[in-house]
């Protein structure tokens, strides 16, 4: 199995960017078709199954009906096929849909891609390497580790409704008692980032300019390589698309 992880992430960060910047400019079918196939056997080769990203799947079907239900409603492209009032249906809605769907599948799964296979204390350091003060560029891991533990603190709360009697197993019963439980998870997030804020303080954050890592990135020839090939490959798709 491929440890990406180990991947310097500014090749990871410009793979990413490739697969937006790209989506965002083809306009064809299939050129977006094979980066999202590139996307799936990236994450066969590294993870060895789709489990990651069947939630997210889930979710762009769902983004994917209602695309093709606005390109149904709204949609211009092609000839006319139906009409009647305001409604009117032309032949290229389909298509219209599917190159929708096709990019904010490529997008959407890029970036997932990316924030899970990048370490949020790499990105902090590739943040430094482009001379960003650390005192900035190290919110990006203090927010990655605040998330998990605010979803600790709603799951506690959740549990303590349980034990007064409110229903919290189902999704509807979880959206249904949302309003009660976001009082309190505000009041536990100021508290959180309060003691978060004073233990910074204490340990002298921001005092020196500089930061030290136990592992400090460092970009091999060959990763160097992997981000001009990349760069060659985007400028090359662009001006074909621009040109032919």
């Amino acid at each position: 199995m491929i440890n990406v992880k180990e991947l310097d992430p500014r090749v990871k960060l410009t793979w990413c960017l490739f697969l937006i910047l790209t989506a965002l400019v083809s306009q064809s079918m299939v050129q977006n078709g094979v980066l999202l196939f590139c996307i799936v056997v990236i994450e066969i080769m590294t993870q060895k199954s789709l489990q990651r990203l069947k939630v997210p799947a889930i979710l762009l079907l769902l983004v994917g009906s209602q695309i093709l239900i606005i390109n149904l409603l709204f949609g211009r492209a092609g000839t006319l096929l139906f009409s009647w009032g305001f409604l009117s249906i032309y032949s290229g809605f389909i298509s219209a849909a599917i190159m929708g769907f096709l990019r904010i599948s490529v997008i959407s799964l890029g970036a997932i891609q990316f924030a899970c296979n990048t370490d949020a204390t790499d990105i902090a350091q590739m943040l430094i390497k482009w001379h960003v003060p650390y005192r900035y560029a190290m919110l990006v891991p203090i927010t990655a580790r605040f998330f998990p533990v605010m979803v600790n603190e709603y799951k506690s709360i959740c549990d303590s409704h349980s034990v007064r009697g409110v229903p919290c197993d189902t999704v509807m019963e979880h959206i249904k008692n949302l309003p009660a439980a976001m009082l309190p998870l505000i009041y536990r997030a100021l508290r959180i980032s309060n003691d978060a804020s004073l233990s910074i303080e204490l340990r002298g954050y921001g005092r020196y300019d500089t930061r030290s890592f136990n592992k400090p990135i460092e970009m091999s020839t060959f990763e160097g390589i992997a981000i001009l090939l990349i760069i060659i490959a985007y400028i090359s798709l662009l001006l074909y698309t621009v040109f032919l």
